[in-house]
């Protein structure tokens, strides 16, 4: 595949992925108040898709050497940490994120697991790397749709917590071979190619930008679905219940 098409491909997912989120966060408003937080929500993840490309563009998320810790992985650490505050600081935008079939159904973009099947096809990405993450993306793809129907129902919210285990399980398998198969410290699988691919423009928007991202929902997913504490109802006084 080439690096034009596959920029095209990733860039357009991911546009379209800020999109969607917006869409759900817009319809899930129930006053007024909340439509800044949604559209605040929306700008801040295009600059961050946007940042992460110019960076990208400009080999930022490349290994400097054999010694140093890849880039890649901090940068997806700290966005796990700085989604991981947003969410624990702001109520409004956690009470955005309740629709459970919608949160579901933003999975969709995982088919992009064929592109990785396709690259590994053309020899441009290691098997070792693109069979699990690109399988294991495509089957969280395809049964999004099915399982957003269910969710509703006592059997669909057991599947639910089990789609959402899988897909993050995947997204994990995926970022460990990936580093485990690029040329750093933490490879361990010398392979040919490396998945020295996924640290370049276009192909780093994925671990970057979307895998953290994608990681983040399915925690929200899951942490509503097995409890009730992701959004706390506002006290209602004695004089207002009568």
């Amino acid at each position: 595949m080439s690096i034009d098409l596959l920029g095209v491909v990733i860039v357009t997912l991911t546009a379209a992925v800020v999109v969607a989120i917006f869409l759900v966060l817009w319809r899930a408003r129930t006053s007024p108040r909340q439509s800044p937080i949604a559209v605040a929500s929306a700008v801040t993840l295009a600059a961050w898709a946007l940042v992460t490309a110019v960076l990208a563009r400009r080999g930022f998320y490349q290994p400097p050497d054999l010694y140093s810790p890849p880039p890649i992985g901090i940068a997806l650490g700290l966005a796990l940490a700085m989604l991981a505050v947003c969410l624990l600081l702001s109520p409004s935008l956690r009470r955005l994120l309740t629709n459970q079939r919608h949160l579901i159904l933003l999975n969709v973009w995982r088919l992009v697991g064929v592109v990785f099947l396709v690259l590994m096809a053309n020899g441009q990405m290691p098997a070792l790397w693109a069979l699990p993450a690109g399988i294991g993306d495509v089957i969280v793809g395809a049964a999004a749709p099915w399982i957003a129907r269910q969710v509703e129902t006592p059997e669909g919210k057991r599947r639910a917590i089990v789609f959402n285990l899988f897909g993050m399980a995947d997204l994990v398998v995926a970022v460990g071979l990936g580093v485990m198969t690029s040329p750093g410290p933490a490879q361990v699988f010398r392979t040919t190619p490396t998945a020295e691919l996924a640290t370049q423009f276009p192909l780093a928007l994925v671990p970057a930008f979307l895998v953290p991202l994608a990681f983040a929902l399915h925690v929200v997913s899951v942490w509503q679905l097995v409890g009730d504490t992701w959004v706390v109802q506002p006290a209602v006084s004695p004089a207002r219940s009568r």
